[in-house]
């Protein structure tokens, strides 16, 4: 009787340690002994400052207008284009800093100085793909929050004093303003990024692509907006140029420090 009972004993004590070897097998180590956690899942956003392109913005194919009165009483334009201190100066990484104060020498059909580089080549809205494209920073705002134009698609030829397409950064939003007739305020805004502070660095891209649209991209932290928007009647087949840099939009100047600046790390037109 005795041995039998020995038996069943050692039996129960084997079935004991074969259950607690399941329970480990199913994860019920992982209680007290987690595992490392494993990779974010794809669709995580990205952090972190982007990574800047390398390289020295180039100023073949543009000319520059700075603040400075020229002999006319209008704004300078230097052609071709070349750095000039304080108004554009190299960037420690080879761009272009671009400083446009309140005060100073304005072009003839405008009220707002300006830093900016003109294209030197001229294309007809609507009839072949051309795009401008940077990636920047801004490093200061107007301090009225006006903000600043970076990039344009303007008039060129016979309506060369019409601004008609306008990326525009004001106070912490990113827009598109897009002109629908050469001569009043009719005008349609197209947004694009919010929550950009001063300090952060995105991408543009415009882009008239020769269909009869314009596509309108910004990227910022990994995420990319996008508008499309119709080539207004009024300027389909004119005469047109690409325009970037920093042209403040104060109303209400400030003292000799307020202005815009901004650095463009990349900058590019193609065909």
């Amino acid at each position: 009787m005795r041995d039998r009972r020995l038996l069943v004993a050692a039996a129960l004590l084997l079935l004991v340690m074969l259950a607690a070897g399941v329970w480990l097998g199913l994860g019920g180590f992982d209680r007290y002994h987690p595992r490392p956690p494993g990779p974010p899942p794809l669709s995580y956003p990205a952090t972190g400052a982007p990574a800047l392109p390398s390289g020295q913005v180039g100023l073949d194919g543009w000319k520059l207008s700075i603040p400075v009165q020229n002999e006319d009483g209008d704004a300078t334009t230097l052609q071709p284009a070349e750095t000039r201190s304080p108004w554009m100066t190299r960037s420690a990484d080879g761009g272009l800093t671009f400083w446009a104060p309140t005060h100073g020498a304005t072009t003839k059909h405008s009220d707002h100085p300006r830093t900016e580089l003109d294209s030197l080549t001229d294309f007809a809205a609507g009839q072949e793909r051309h795009t401008l494209a940077a990636t920047l920073t801004i490093e200061q705002e107007p301090a009225d929050g006006r903000g600043i134009i970076l990039g344009q698609i303007h008039g060129a030829d016979d309506i060369s004093s019409v601004p008609y397409v306008m990326l525009r950064y004001q106070q912490g939003r990113v827009r598109v303003v897009v002109k629908q007739v050469q001569d009043g305020d009719e005008l349609i805004n197209y947004p694009l990024l919010d929550n950009v502070q001063v300090g952060d660095t995105f991408e543009y891209s415009i882009t008239d692509n020769g269909d009869g649209n314009m596509i309108f991209t910004t990227t910022m932290g990994g995420v990319s907006h996008q508008s499309v928007a119709p080539i207004p009647a009024a300027f389909r087949g004119a005469s047109v140029r690409f325009q970037a840099g920093d042209y403040q939009q104060a109303s209400t100047p400030g003292g000799p420090d307020d202005g815009g600046r901004v650095t463009f790390h990349a900058l590019s037109q193609r065909p």
